[in-house]
């Protein structure tokens, strides 16, 4: 059964861990487009687009950087496939997104931040590695086709029935407000982790695993029940 037919009318777990993942995904964007050379580890499309640019323009050395983030990105989704029919497939998958969001951060702490170098690629594919894994851990969650890692059909979906629905004069669906408020947690997780990246580093560095980590702990007590609802 799909959150769409079972969900209350109120956000629930299921809700709780997309939002704590859609920050997260948000955050990495940030920090990869400001500090990895313009690359997004998250939203692919945007990071096929930056490839292209850098292709296009002769400059080889700087499509590595896009060409490591989607290697990363597919990586992570072929590890989540293979597991994704498990019992405890969320828990797994968040398990090992954290591990590799440990990896990032303990890299980061120890090399800072590599303008070129094996370093900047590590953590390029790691974080890639660890959107991947969360792109296919949203489809497990399934709350209102929220994919977590982008929003450009989940916005197009909040256009469309804000549209319809304010013509018609009928009542806003649930699900809408459910994307709504997941494409609010992408859009606060990109604006506190660019304040963190510049003010406080540190906390840029490490709070993708806790913030994965936490969500983890939310699901935790949820067993048949892929949406922890």
């Amino acid at each position: 059964m799909t959150m769409q037919s079972s969900a209350p009318q109120r956000l629930g777990k299921a809700d709780w861990t997309i939002h704590l993942l859609s920050a997260t995904s948000g955050g990495a964007d940030i920090v990869a487009f400001l500090k990895f050379h313009m690359v997004f580890t998250s939203a692919m499309t945007g990071n096929l687009a930056l490839f292209g640019i850098a292709v296009g323009e002769g400059h080889m050395l700087s499509s590595t950087h896009s060409l490591a983030a989607l290697l990363g990105f597919i990586a992570g989704i072929i590890l989540g496939t293979l597991w994704k029919e498990h019992l405890h497939a969320l828990r797994i998958l968040l398990c090992i997104e954290a591990a590799f969001l440990g990896i990032y951060a303990v890299t980061w702490l120890n090399a800072g931040f590599p303008y070129n170098g094996a370093w900047l690629y590590v953590l390029i594919m790691a974080s890639a590695l660890s959107m991947g894994l969360q792109s296919v851990a949203a489809r497990l969650i399934n709350v209102a086709g929220v994919p977590s890692v982008v929003f450009t059909n989940t916005l197009t979906s909040i256009v469309i029935t804000f549209t319809e629905n304010f013509r018609r004069k009928s009542a806003f669906p649930f699900a809408w407000r459910q994307q709504l408020a997941a494409l609010f947690a992408y859009l606060v997780g990109a604006i506190l982790f660019s304040i963190f990246l510049f003010n406080i580093p540190i906390l840029a560095m490490i709070l993708p695993f806790y913030l994965v980590v936490i969500a983890l702990f939310i699901h935790w007590p949820s067993t048949n029940n892929p949406s922890g609802g």
